[in-house]
C-alpha cells in the first residue's frame, strides 16, 4: 500500500472550515474508523527544485533530495542545490491504492467530513462552459502512436504559494502512480494558460521523432541548445530515459500544443519549460492523456475537484474535447447510478439497518441516494474510482456504521481445512520445472484480443484462431484497452515476460501454473477456469528436442510414461503459432487433447523483438491429472 504525507495543518483547517469537529488528539482515532491506518505523526522538510520548481518533501530519516523526480534535475551539480522551503507537519498514513480521491488533503477533508456528518450527500462542483477545444488527431489511436485519449480543464482564480505547488504536484504523482500505472495508462500535465496562445482550438496530435524542436522542463527556453526534438528528449533528458520504454516501438509521438503551436508536454514523458506552473500563475490549463477514455476522465475528475476543495474560491471551466468521430466535454462530474438491496446490505453487514438508516449511511460518504422501497437508487461521484459493484457501496455503508460495532459470531459449520489436489498438484508442477532449471513467472489473467490473438497469427480467418475465439470470455465493463478478455493460454504472457528481459544473458527458461479462462454453457456462471502448465526456453541453440525432453522429463514427476500415459502427434491441421513439422499435440489413451509443444514461428518471435529461438510447451494440469492411470 503507498504511503501518504497527509499535511495536517491543512487538513484540520479544511475540515473545520464551517465549525470545529477535529482536533490533534482525535484526528488518528478518526482516520482509523474511517479504514485508513496511520504510521506516524512527523515532520517534513520541504526543497524546491531550482529548475523547474517542483517541491519534494523528505522526512529526517530521507535526507535532502538528490535529483528532481519531475525534470530529472541533478542536486549534486554545481549551482543545483535546492532550496529549502520549510518544515510542516504531516500524518504517514497507509493508503489503499483504489483510493487516489483521498491522497490529498482537499479530498480527505471532503470524506472526513461526509464521515462525521458535517457535510453529506453528494457535493456538485460547478462547471463553466468551455472556451477552449482540444482537436485529437486521428493517427494518435494508430499502433504507432497509441494514446488515444485525452481530458482537459481550466483553474481560473488561482492564488498559489509553496504549499499549494507542492499539493498539486504530489497530487499529480499520486495519481501517475495509482491510476496511471507509472504514466503508462494516464499522466497528467498542468500549465500556466497565461503563456499560452488560446485564440483557436490546441491540437494533440502525433508528430515524428524529429519533426520539431521544444525546451523540456527543468531547462533554459531561451537557450538554443536546450532545444530537443522528441527524439533527442528520450535519448538525452534523464526523464526521457527513464520513460522511454513508454514510446518504445513508435514511429511517431504523441505531442499538445497550444493554438500558436507552442508546445505545452510530450505526452507521457515531459512538459515544456515554457510553460511551468509557478507561485505567480493564475490560471491553469490541465491534461490527462492515457489509454482508455474513463481511466483520463477519473484522473481529470480527482485532481480538478481536490483542488477545488483546497482552493474554494477557483472556478473550473470545461475543454471541449473534438475526437474525428466525437465530441465530448470535461471534466464530466455526471454520477455513476447504481441499484442496491437494502435487504441485501442489511444482511451482508449482519446489522438491523433499515433503508432510511442506510441512505444515512451512504449519504455520510458522500453519495447521493434516493430510496424506493427496498432499492436504493444510488449516484457514485465522479471521483470514485472504487466503486464498481454494489458491494462496493455494502462496503461503504460498513464503513460509515462503524467496524467496531459489529458484534463477533461464530461460524455456523464446522470443517476441517485441507489443500485442494489441484493445489497439491500445481505445488509439484512447480517444483519439477524449477528442478528443470525454469525460473517461475506469474503474469496477468486479463488480456486484449490482440495481445492474445493478432500477435500470435491468429487473426483473420485462422480456423485455429476462429475456434478459440469461441470460448473466449470477454469483460463486458473493461478499464483498459489492455484488459478486454480473460487469456485463454498461458504463452503470451511467457512471451511478453521474455521480450521484457532481452537485456538479459541467454539461454532464458521460464514457466507459469496458473488459470485460463473459457466458456462452458454447463458452468454456473456460463465460464469456467482451467489449470494449466506453459513453458518457454529461448536460446541461440534451442529446437523441438530440447521442449520434448523437457516434456518427458516433467510427466515422469507425474509417474506419466509415453505410449502408456500420453503421447506426442503431429496436429490434424497446421497450428499458425508453430513452424511446419516443428511441433505436436499431446494426447492422452483416449485420443482426447491434453496440450501442445514446438517451436514459435518466427513471425511470432519478431513481433515480441526477440531474435533468438523460441520453443514452448502448454498443457492443461487438470485433464493430465483427470486421465485414469
Amino acid at each position: 500500500m503507498p504511503v501518504i504525507n497527509m499535511p495536517v495543518d491543512l487538513l484540520l483547517r479544511l475540515v473545520n472550515a464551517d465549525r470545529a469537529v477535529m482536533d490533534d488528539a482525535r484526528l488518528p482515532q478518526t482516520l482509523h474508523d474511517m479504514g485508513i491506518e496511520v504510521d506516524e505523526l512527523t515532520r517534513t522538510r520541504a526543497y524546491g527544485c531550482p529548475a523547474c520548481e517542483n517541491v519534494l518533501e523528505r522526512t529526517e530519516a530521507q535526507g535532502p533530495p538528490a535529483a528532481c523526480g519531475r525534470c530529472g534535475a541533478d542536486f549534486r551539480e554545481a549551482g543545483r542545490a535546492p532550496r529549502e522551503l520549510g518544515e510542516r507537519r504531516v500524518a504517514r498514513l497507509d493508503m489503499l491504492a483504489v483510493r487516489p480521491d483521498i491522497f490529498d488533503a482537499g479530498g480527505m477533508a471532503r470524506y472526513m467530513r461526509g464521515y462525521l456528518g458535517v457535510q453529506t450527500g453528494l457535493i456538485r462542483y460547478e462547471v463553466a462552459p468551455p472556451q477552449l477545444s482540444v482537436r485529437v488527431d486521428p493517427r494518435l489511436g494508430r499502433d504507432d502512436s497509441y494514446r488515444p485519449c485525452i481530458a482537459c480543464g481550466v483553474l481560473r482564480g488561482l492564488s498559489l504559494d509553496d504549499d499549494t505547488i507542492r499539493l498539486l504536484m504530489n497530487m499529480q504523482e499520486d495519481l501517475h502512480w495509482a491510476l496511471g500505472r507509472d504514466r503508462k495508462l494516464a499522466s497528467i500535465g498542468v500549465y500556466d494558460l497565461d503563456t499560452l496562445r488560446t485564440d483557436g482550438p490546441f491540437q494533440y496530435r502525433a508528430v515524428g521523432p524529429d519533426e520539431l524542436r521544444f525546451a523540456p522542463l527543468g531547462s533554459r527556453a531561451a537557450d538554443p541548445a536546450s532545444q530537443l526534438t522528441p527524439r533527442e528528449v528520450l535519448q538525452q533528458h534523464r526523464t526521457g530515459r527513464e520513460y522511454a520504454h513508454l514510446l518504445g516501438g513508435f514511429s511517431a509521438y504523441p505531442l499538445l500544443v497550444d493554438a500558436a503551436g507552442t508546445v505545452l508536454s510530450m505526452p507521457p514523458i515531459i512538459n515544456s519549460e515554457s510553460t511551468r506552473v509557478t507561485a505567480k500563475t493564475r490560471q491553469c490549463f490541465v491534461d490527462v492523456t492515457g489509454l482508455a477514455q474513463r481511466t483520463v476522465d477519473r484522473a481529470l475528475n480527482i485532481l480538478l475537484s481536490g483542488l477545488r476543495e483546497v482552493c474554494p474560491s477557483v472556478r473550473i471551466e470545461g475543454v471541449k474535447i473534438e475526437y474525428h468521430d466525437r465530441a465530448i466535454t470535461t471534466p464530466d462530474f455526471t454520477p455513476s447510478p447504481m441499484t442496491l438491496s437494502a435487504r441485501t446490505a442489511a444482511e451482508t453487514i449482519g446489522a438491523p439497518l433499515d433503508a432510511a438508516a442506510l441512505t444515512g449511511l451512504l449519504e455520510r460518504m458522500g453519495h447521493a441516494v434516493r430510496a424506493e422501497g427496498d432499492a436504493l437508487h444510488v449516484g457514485v461521484p465522479a471521483w470514485r474510482n472504487d466503486v464498481m459493484h454494489p458491494i462496493d457501496l455494502v462496503e461503504d455503508a460498513a464503513v460509515a456504521y462503524g467496524y467496531d460495532k459489529l458484534t463477533a459470531a461464530l461460524v455456523p459449520t464446522f470443517t476441517v481445512g485441507g489443500p485442494r489436489l489441484i493445489e497439491e498438484q500445481s505445488a509439484i508442477a512447480r517444483r519439477a520445472l524449477a528442478g528443470l532449471g525454469y525460473h517461475q513467472v506469474m503474469t496477468l489473467v486479463l488480456t486484449s484480443e490482440p495481445a492474445a490473438f493478432d500477435r500470435w497469427r491468429l487473426g483473420g480467418d485462422s480456423e485455429f484462431g476462429t475456434d478459440l475465439r469461441q470460448r473466449l470470455v470477454r469483460i463486458e465493463n473493461p478499464i483498459s484497452s489492455e484488459q478486454t478478455v480473460g487469456r485463454i493460454s498461458l504463452l503470451p504472457g511467457l512471451l511478453e515476460t521474455l521480450a521484457l528481459n532481452r537485456q538479459h544473458d541467454l539461454p532464458q527458461q521460464i514457466f507459469e501454473v496458473g488459470d485460463v479462462c473459457t466458456l462452458d454453457p454447463a458452468a454456473e456462471t456460463g465460464a469456467r477456469e482451467e489449470r494449466c502448465v506453459a513453458a518457454a526456453l529461448i536460446g541461440t541453440h534451442v529446437g523441438y528436442a530440447d521442449v520434448r525432453a523437457a516434456c518427458d522429463a516433467f510427466m515422469r514427476e507425474f509417474d506419466r510414461t509415453p505410449d502408456r500415459h500420453y503421447r506426442i502427434v503431429p496436429p490434424t491441421a497446421d497450428d499458425p503459432r508453430f513452424l511446419p513439422g516443428r511441433s505436436g499435440r499431446l494426447l492422452n489413451q483416449q485420443g482426447e487433447w491434453i496440450g501442445v509443444l514446438g517451436e514459435l514461428h518466427p513471425e511470432i518471435i519478431e513481433g515480441y523483438g526477440l531474435g533468438h529461438a523460441v520453443v514452448v510447451m502448454e498443457w492443461s494440469l487438470e485433464r493430465l491429472l483427470n486421465d485414469p492411470d
